[in-house]
């Protein structure tokens, strides 16, 4: 690399954008030309010694390859871990919005605290990743595009890389993997399945085919935002009782595919124990076609899934029926269900892993209208200032 021609050039574009006026260099002027020179001087001496320009992303291999990914590999062995802090600080908008909230929650939260519990951690750190990954990657996205003449050439993968600022690293941690990978589930994949079953699900009536899933509430509803003065220091909200913000319940009703809510469902309220005190067992008022459980979560366990098969769903059924559940491992498991429904008419379908909200109806209807039937009666409680126990 020339360094003369490059600032014969860069005079030629100055003049060119700004004129030929002259006038007195200053001192800024002066050390802003050093500063340059030196940046130019350490590239011509860097091992960076080719620049690409682009145009826009390239959709086959007629381009030359560039630096593969072994060499890659070498030359970023010492890259400084700081350079990427800037892309460890963004946030897409969902995750921001998850920021808020929780500070919200805790506002007495110091900032180390909610930078340590946010902090952004890339792939990277978590598996290995490869050009041969963000191969795939391309050309599954492009399947679901349809752009079936789409190749990941080696040319794209460095584009996409030099984009967005990835190159390949060599890891300084190994860290074991508490929790196991999360099955990648598409619509065409869930679609696919059911496809797979509809031999088994044409032999059952619309009224024997059933799905069941859990959905929480909060006993007293508080949205995470409030207005209030800009700048203050402490935002606060006042409720009826702090504990029943968190306090949540849960319930399990049983749907049929004829559009039919059965008789009975499950209610899971959160007691401390895990079970209702003498006191609360005085008062409580238990409907004829609810089943209620006590839980220190709120949540469904084991023993309520026992429950559930046994107290809701056994009075509901025949001898003959289908019920669709999620992956839940407790759900999951087929030895508990013959136990309470031994004969082989009845039938239990698993959901696959990652796929309930394209292909569950509880998800897709019900659950959605009764959250939005909740949200409703608390705005019209409020508006009315309706009292409400």
């Amino acid at each position: 690399m020339n360094l003369l021609n490059v600032a014969k050039h860069l005079l030629h574009l100055a003049q060119t954008e700004y004129g030929f006026e002259k006038s007195a260099t200053t001192n800024d002027e002066f050390f802003l030309a050093e500063r340059l020179y030196e940046i130019l001087k350490s590239i011509k001496d860097s091992h960076f010694s080719e620049l690409y320009t682009y145009d826009c992303l390239d959709f086959d291999d007629e381009c030359d390859e560039m630096t593969t990914e072994e060499e890659s590999d070498d030359d970023n062995d010492d890259h400084d871990e700081n350079e990427d802090s800037d892309i460890q600080t963004h946030f897409t908008l969902e995750e921001m919005e998850n920021i808020i909230e929780w500070v919200d929650q805790h506002p007495n939260a110091k900032i180390a605290t909610i930078s340590n519990r946010f902090k952004k951690k890339r792939a990277i750190e978590k598996e290995t990743v490869h050009d041969a990954d963000l191969e795939l990657y391309a050309i599954q996205k492009a399947r679901e595009l349809t752009w079936d003449t789409f190749k990941a050439s080696k040319c794209f993968i460095n584009t996409f890389k030099r984009e967005n600022r990835i190159s390949s690293r060599r890891y300084n941690k190994i860290i074991t993997r508490t929790n196991p990978n999360r099955k990648f589930c598409t619509l065409n994949d869930a679609h696919n399945w059911i496809d797979s079953k509809r031999t088994l699900i044409s032999k059952y009536s619309s009224h024997q085919i059933l799905n069941s899933d859990h959905c929480s509430f909060q006993q007293e509803y508080i949205p995470p935002r409030t207005l209030s003065f800009t700048g203050e220091r402490t935002t606060e909200v006042a409720v009826k009782k702090k504990y029943n913000t968190t306090h949540s319940y849960t319930v399990q009703p049983v749907t049929s595919a004829d559009g039919h809510l059965l008789d009975k469902f499950l209610l899971i309220l959160q007691e401390k124990e895990n079970t209702f005190g003498v006191n609360v067992q005085k008062k409580l008022i238990v409907p004829p076609n609810v089943v209620v459980k006590a839980s220190k979560s709120g949540k469904s366990s084991d023993e309520k899934h026992h429950a559930f098969l046994n107290e809701v769903l056994r009075p509901l059924v025949g001898k003959k029926f289908l019920l669709f559940l999620d992956s839940w491992k407790t759900q999951a498991d087929l030895t508990k269900f013959r136990a309470a429904f031994p004969n082989q008419d009845s039938q239990l379908l698993i959901f696959p892993e990652g796929s309930t909200g394209y292909i569950q109806p509880q998800d897709l209807s019900l659950f959605r209208s009764w959250r939005f039937i909740h949200e409703k009666i608390e705005h019209y409680i409020h508006i009315n200032r309706t009292e409400m126990n």
